[in-house]
């Protein structure tokens, strides 16, 4: 049977768990956060006690997530494209001219981009895939480590995969992104970790989101996918986000330039 994956589920554990993570009041933003892993670390963040910036491409539906917040006044949902770095500044202008500052990050928009062969690829493939996930990630780490910096610093943590730590035979951009992903998060560590901004990485196996249905529409191959990790199960969302929540929070003070996986167990070994 798969474990719970519910965070909290009391007003007491509730109040707990904001203690536990020591993030009541700080400000985090959270891109990708529309849906799935996303969605599910913004409320983790606010279960945490603090305000929470969400973004993401689809307005309609990040303002759903806002309104699932355990604290929605104390959240902003702001429509970006992170491809585009004009829009990232102005997201971090709004979190910053919202709520006075910018604490915590968890860089999680991404995307697969279109499966298929790498010859038979195009240059609006690689565009997409290249500037979401890694000009994006870039945009945003521009722009959030400036605001950290002014500040006395902060905690980013980026979101790779686990195909960052292995090919993907269907996917050889979204691989060559995410392994770029883990490069630049680790670099970034090194160049501001003198001067208090902590940068971290986790990287999800498969997680039972909307976007890995509409990949795996077939339930033979969604299946297939789920008994591949040694857990024999695909992860939650919520799975990830605690991840996220960890490094993001002073819990993980002493930890910078790491990723942890989240993976069920998928790169471990053949079980």
């Amino acid at each position: 049977m798969a474990p719970s994956t519910s965070i909290v589920e009391s007003p007491s554990e509730d109040q707990a768990f904001s203690d536990a993570f020591g993030l009541s009041g700080k400000v985090v933003l959270v891109t990708g956060a529309s849906s799935g892993i996303g969605r599910a670390a913004a409320v983790a963040f606010s279960r945490a006690g603090a305000c929470v910036v969400v973004a993401g491409r689809r307005a309609d539906q990040l303002e759903e997530t806002r309104l699932l917040l355990p604290h929605p006044d104390d959240a902003l949902a702001v429509r970006t494209d992170v491809a585009r770095e004009d829009e990232v500044a102005d997201l971090v202008e709004q979190t910053v001219g919202h709520f006075g500052g910018l604490d915590a990050a968890f860089n999680n928009a991404g995307t697969f981009g279109r499966f298929g062969p790498l010859h038979e690829d195009d240059e609006e493939n690689f565009d997409l895939v290249v500037g979401t996930n890694l000009h994006g990630l870039w945009s945003c780490m521009k722009h959030q480590v400036a605001r950290m910096l002014a500040s006395g610093g902060g905690s980013i943590v980026n979101c790779a995969s686990v195909a960052g730590h292995l090919g993907h035979a269907k996917s050889p951009l979204y691989s060559a992104t995410k392994h770029a992903v883990i490069g630049l998060s680790k670099s970034a560590a090194l160049q501001y970790a003198a001067s208090g901004v902590r940068v971290n990485v986790v990287s999800p196996g498969s997680t039972d989101t909307e976007l890995l249905r509409s990949l795996y529409a077939d339930a033979g191959a969604l299946a297939t996918r789920s008994s591949r990790a040694p857990l024999k199960r695909l992860g939650a969302p919520e799975e990830v986000a605690n991840a996220a929540l960890w490094l993001a929070s002073p819990l993980s003070s002493y930890v910078t330039g790491q990723t942890v996986l989240v993976d069920g167990g998928v790169t471990a070994g053949h079980s």
